[in-house]
């Protein structure tokens, strides 16, 4: 998805609808940042991976990750 489409669909949203991206293993978190990023094709992903991943490379291309992250404290983590 490029910010054109993303920009396209967003505008056809209430302005009150919360953006949300996936928790870890379940769930979902808020948006906390947009990072940019450098990616490119993981040609050895495992179907559990991400398709692209961070790169250096002269030929890897720039992204936005939406970045989000549980802040709430657990029971399973103490």
């Amino acid at each position: 998805m490029t910010a054109q489409e993303l920009i396209q669909h967003l505008q056809t949203l209430p302005p009150e609808t919360k953006i949300v991206v996936r928790g870890y293993e379940d769930g979902y978190n808020d948006i906390l940042q947009l990072k940019a990023v450098k990616i490119k094709i993981k040609v050895d992903a495992h179907w559990y991976d991400g398709e692209y991943e961070q790169s250096t490379d002269a030929d890897a291309i720039d992204a936005i990750d939406l970045y989000g992250d549980n802040h709430n404290p657990k029971e399973d983590m103490k």
